[in-house]
């Protein structure tokens, strides 16, 4: 029996019709009248096809989703790009349930775990549920205090170099009247974060301070530049394609990179294979000579403070003891140090960059912190573990306030395994949260009126009003691993720092410029005036 003759215009007619419905459907029609999420108040739809993904992007990562918080409440409920809606909660109960007692039942959306794992390796960052736990129970003892406290020394030789070459810089273009030097903090304090990190991490000596050519330095700034949010959204698209994560860290997408630098908007591309190649060669360089180490001296291995160094060591343990016990294989260890270099640097580099922005642009906090360590510190010396953690309270209170108002990562995503009801909302399966780390740090309801004020004597109150805790390092079993080591080397590098130099706007009316993606660092370098004014002159 044969098959009727078709019509193929009947055919394009009938498809163009059915998918044209579903657009509408899904575009207009459900997110006013038929999302269970319809009732909760927000800003307006706006454009159909990128509802308010275009005002997101035209932002600050966080200001406009702090001004939907003071006009629609503690839960907001924004659309777009494509209808997809979005739920923010803001009350610490709701972070609670979210990150700390329900986490497993709100993962990482998987576009999210995507871009994380092509840039920083599918490690601790990005793993969940039995993996994690595992992971992390591994890695835990090497982030203690015992080793933190050792590690603090390894900190002293790139610090040093940076003071050194911030004096010749200065030197050679201050005038007589001692009007300072302009230098864009935000790339020194880049390349001095890679320099400790590579050392404490991985006992791998990048030296980028001095040698800008260094390849590894190099990747990551190239990789840097490309940090913006319109950039974010294109590279969003591009993960959710089948096969594109896979393609990208594979030989045949770093063989034709090329090709995308002739399609329209795909350049970007090009670039970003081409460094996570660069990034990752080089991480399995640095993996390879750990693990020869250890195989050839293992009294060696014992002596080194690095932290990849120490989670080898306590595998080839492990083994000895139990050899069915979970442990990391090559593959997951190379993903560690991805996930060190890539989380581990970058935002710490944010976090002094942010901080010295913050003191130029507030003298007397900086005269105030200035004083602390002039009457803290020997000359000549650098602070220990237990003076950056006990002895210095301004400097601590300058970094918790600098971290709560800029934090490096402002903002982060889950989503509902399963239907939830939180803050008396009910909210479907599959609804993706927007965690707002910068609205949540600002939030004047926890904060009190200040609350967008840089004024770290906060801390120094808390005995006549508890503060909460900040979202600027997560919160339950997804919090950073390295929030520790990530403090006391900010402390480190800023006591150097301040115990040297003085730091003042760039120019009159000078306002910061964040990038509003993944992680939020200075899109200008943050320029500053830097003077030589060393506390014990």
């Amino acid at each position: 029996m044969s098959l009727p003759d078709v019509n193929p215009l009947y055919v394009l007619v009938a498809v163009t019709f059915l998918v044209a419905t579903h657009l509408v459907y899904k575009l207009v029609l459900y997110p006013r009248y038929f999302s269970p999420l319809r009732h909760i108040p927000g800003p307006p739809l706006g454009d159909p096809f990128l509802g308010q993904g275009p005002a997101i992007l035209a932002t600050e990562a966080g200001i406009l989703q702090r001004q939907w918080v003071h006009t629609y409440g503690p839960v907001v409920r924004a659309v777009g790009p494509l209808g997809i809606e979005r739920v923010m909660f803001t009350s610490p109960e709701a972070m609670r349930k979210i990150l700390v007692e329900e986490w497993l039942n709100f993962p990482r959306p998987a576009f999210l775990r995507k871009v994380l794992g092509i840039v920083t390796g599918y490690g601790l960052l990005t793993v969940t549920g039995d993996e994690h736990r595992l992971m992390r129970k591994t890695m835990n003892p090497a982030f203690s205090i015992q080793h933190l406290q050792a590690q603090v020394e390894t900190y002293n030789e790139p610090i040093d170099i940076l003071i050194e070459l911030l004096k010749a810089r200065i030197s050679m273009s201050q005038d007589e009247k001692g009007a300072g030097t302009v230098l864009p903090m935000y790339e020194w304090m880049s390349k001095v974060t890679l320099d400790i990190i590579c050392g404490s991490a991985f006992g791998y000596r990048t030296d980028s301070l001095r040698n800008p050519h260094n390849p590894l330095a190099e990747a990551y700034e190239e990789l840097l530049s490309m940090q913006t949010g319109y950039n974010l959204a294109r590279f969003i698209a591009f993960v959710n394609i089948p096969f594109f994560s896979a393609y990208v860290l594979s030989p045949f997408g770093y063989a034709t990179r090329n090709i995308w630098q002739y399609l329209p908007r795909t350049g970007l591309l090009t670039q970003l294979i081409s460094c996570m190649h660069r990034i990752k060669n080089i991480s399995a360089q640095i993996l390879r000579e750990r693990i020869a180490d250890a195989m050839v001296d293992a009294e060696d291995v014992k002596a080194k403070k690095d932290i990849m160094s120490l989670l080898i060591r306590a595998r080839m343990a492990e083994s000895e003891k139990d050899p069915g016990a979970y442990k990391m294989n090559d593959a997951q260890m190379m993903d560690q140090v991805l996930t060190f270099l890539g989380a581990g640097h970058e935002t710490t580099a944010s976090g002094l960059a942010w901080t010295l922005w913050l003191l130029a642009a507030n003298p007397q906090a900086q005269t105030k912190l200035r004083a602390e360590l002039a009457s803290t510190l020997e000359p000549e010396t650098r602070p220990d573990y237990r003076t950056l953690t006990k002895n210095l309270p301004y400097l601590d209170a300058v970094v918790q306030e600098s971290l709560r108002i800029l934090p490096p990562v402002p903002m982060t995503f889950r989503k509902s395994k399963a239907a939830h009801t939180i803050d008396g909302v009910l909210i479907p399966k599959d609804t993706l949260f927007y965690i707002p780390i910068r609205v949540y740090n600002t939030w004047t309801e926890l904060w009190g009126p200040d609350a967008e004020s840089f004024r770290p004597e906060r801390w120094l109150e808390t005995q006549q009003r508890p503060l909460p805790q900040t979202m600027s390092f997560i919160q339950g079993p997804h919090a950073c691993i390295g929030k520790t080591m990530s403090i006391v080397e900010m402390k480190a590098v800023l006591c150097a720092l301040l115990a040297n130099f003085e730091f003042e706007t760039a120019f009159e009316g000078q306002t910061i410029h964040p990038t509003a993606a993944v992680t939020m660092k200075p899109a200008d370098n943050m320029p500053l005036r830097i003077k030589f004014r060393p506390i014990h002159a």
